[in-house]
């Protein structure tokens, strides 16, 4: 970047819109730009930061405890508590592969000394928690968490012992339970067993197990009402310097407990507390409750400006685990072992963040009854459609014998695909490559994409036509780059979107790349010079953006409860995003053109 889109940049971005001509300056003369790789710790209390960070490009967590507080995203900055004070509590770990800019502590401590108004933002950090910058981003969330209510949380069953009981029946309750905390009920109180008591009462005093419950329980256990206010539980965890309270009903009956990292899992987007919640599902219900979730987190990310690239790798993990529970609640133990359940199409890439429709298959061992599946499979759809995941209008799903079958006998339907001669073949083809298992054995899986790969050698007229439906749909954009719609409405998906996803599909088919995202196939096969570098990127820059515009269209429908769709509205759209879509667009046309080019499009009819 140019110094003087720097300047453009630090202008813009405040409390350094409040710097002086020559301050600005200053800040510009020693602004550098940085990468650190994922997982990379930047700050922590025994490595204290020496800049000050502001993100281009890239995620950063910071954890206090081991449990997540923030995560930074671009145009957001950290820390400047640390380089004031001179110490911290906090560790930062890089997510997501970071490029900043990066300020060094003395120029900044310098600029806090000579601006009194850059002074009084960033101290008001220190002086007043609750008003931070790493706050700040959140308001509008927080302005939810403030209002939200206990009864909105997942709540852990309680794992309650009789007071009476001994130690080791209440562990061995505990176990079934699957949990590390027992609830005492005594005398008509509740008290709590934890680790840390077990080993403090028990262990070190050397004390036998055959011990009554009530005997070595903490009472009373701290309790908040379910109609208690989010905020309120917070305060009282911290007040009483605990990690979980019990949660009564107004008859003051225990009905479960919540523990500090759920309330603030559903203060940093719900991610931690939905795992978590599909985890324990016992129930076709409670996952039900748990996938319904979903939703309401891409809302909250989205609004957030969180990278839709990494909302969709959230949601596609936490779709991938539905499955895989409701696969475990519905099919018999014995009969999971010998099959393989996939997602394909844009499931199976990590990219469908919006329940539109399903696609899914099930491999069955060779040596296994296809016959003993039906009826789960069957459930299993019906199930996923209660859940919101729709009916696939093309009945791409396992209640479909097509969709199926022995391993064997998919490996005959490659071989009718690879033939090509319809459209269809073409796209079950595209379909079936983007796939990946959530269930079952994904050897299965691995088994037969090395059988396409191996029949595809000196395929090259079939990879031309594969790849000849990159040029299926008209790029909506003119010869002077304006915009062709109807109604000012354009199919992103048609449009440009698909001609990405088929393009990149096509050469990762054609070269052996077994990657499944979009980007993470365009990273491959720049590595493997397929692709130029600045190519690759343009390609990455365009995708991400048309999915940004298709979600946030999406996003607009489902809050005033239109349906979903593909389309755009380009009046909605500010003149950036329209410089940018139509920059895209001229993306997408140079790229069907080198789709084109390498597959020697112009020699096929």
């Amino acid at each position: 970047m140019s110094s003087h889109s720097q300047k453009e940049f630090l202008i813009s971005y405040h409390p350094f819109d409040k710097l002086t001509e020559f301050e600005l300056n200053l800040a510009l003369q020693n602004l550098d730009i940085g990468y650190y790789a994922k997982e990379k710790s930047i700050i922590s209390p025994t490595q204290v930061s020496d800049r000050f960070f502001i993100v281009i490009k890239g995620e950063v967590n910071e954890l206090n405890d081991d449990i997540l507080t923030a995560v930074y995203h671009i145009d957001d900055s950290f820390d400047a508590d640390s380089l004031i004070s001179g110490e911290t509590n906090s560790t930062f770990v890089v997510s997501q592969d970071l490029i900043c800019y990066e300020l060094n502590k003395k120029t900044f401590l310098k600029l806090i000394e000579s601006n009194d108004k850059f002074k009084e933002y960033y101290l008001q950090n220190l002086s007043d928690r609750l008003q931070s910058l790493k706050t700040k981003q959140y308001e509008n969330d927080m302005s939810g968490f403030m209002v939200s209510r206990i009864s909105e949380l997942y709540l852990h069953k309680a794992c309650i012992v009789d007071g009476d009981s001994t130690v080791l029946d209440a562990i061995n309750k505990s176990i079934k339970y699957k949990t590390s905390t027992i609830v005492v009920s005594h005398e008509g109180k509740y008290g709590i067993i934890t680790d840390s008591v077990l080993k403090k009462r028990i262990l070190l005093k050397g004390r036998d197990l055959s011990v009554k419950s009530y005997e070595i329980a903490n009472f009373p256990l701290i309790c908040v009402r379910h109609d208690d206010f989010l905020f309120q539980a917070l305060l009282t965890i911290t007040k009483h310097s605990i990690k979980r309270v019990g949660v009564i009903q107004d008859d003051d009956k225990l009905i479960g407990t919540v523990d500090q990292i759920d309330i603030l899992s559903y203060f940093a987007n719900h991610i931690h507390l939905i795992a978590n919640q599909i985890s324990k599902a016992r129930t076709i219900e409670e996952l039900k409750i748990a996938s319904q979730d979903i939703a309401k987190t891409v809302r909250s990310l989205f609004v957030k400006s969180v990278s839709t690239t990494y909302i969709a790798k959230m949601v596609g993990e936490l779709n991938s685990k539905v499955y895989q529970k409701l696969f475990s609640l519905v099919v018999p133990k014995e009969l999971q072992k010998t099959c393989a359940l996939v997602v394909m199409g844009s499931e199976g890439r990590n990219e469908q963040i919006l329940k539109t429709d399903q696609d899914n298959a099930l491999i069955i061992d060779d040596f296994a009854d296809e016959k003993l599946y039906e009826p789960y499979m069957h459930e299993f759809v019906s199930h996923l459609i209660e859940f919101g995941f729709p009916r696939c209008s093309g009945d791409i799903m396992v209640s479909n014998p097509y969709w199926r079958k022995y391993q064997k006998n998919f490996k005959t339907q490659i071989d009718s695909w690879l033939a090509g001669g319809n459209m269809d073949n073409f796209m079950n083809m595209a379909i079936f490559f983007d796939s990946k298992v959530v269930a079952g054995d994904d050897k299965l899986l691995k088994s037969l994409r090395s059988y396409i790969f191996k029949q595809l050698k000196d395929k090259d007229v079939y990879m031309a036509y594969f790849a000849k439906a990159t040029l299926a749909f008209d790029t909506p954009i003119g010869m002077f780059s304006n915009f062709i719609a109807k109604d000012d409405n354009i199919d992103l998906k048609k449009g440009a979107i698909f001609a990405i996803v088929q393009g990149t599909r096509s050469l990762c088919l054609m070269h052996k790349v077994r990657k499944l995202s979009t980007i993470a196939r365009i990273k491959e096969l720049h590595k493997q010079n397929i692709i130029d570098r600045s190519f690759a990127s343009e390609l990455i820059e365009a995708f991400e953006l048309l999915i940004r515009l298709k979600l946030q269209a999406q996003m607009d429908k489902l809050n005033h409860d239109r349906p979903i769709t593909n389309s755009i509205n380009i009046s909605t759209l500010t003149k950036i995003q329209r410089d940018m879509l139509k920059d895209s667009f001229k993306i997408v046309n140079n790229f069907k053109r080198f789709i084109t080019n390498h597959f020697r499009l112009d020699n096929i009819s």
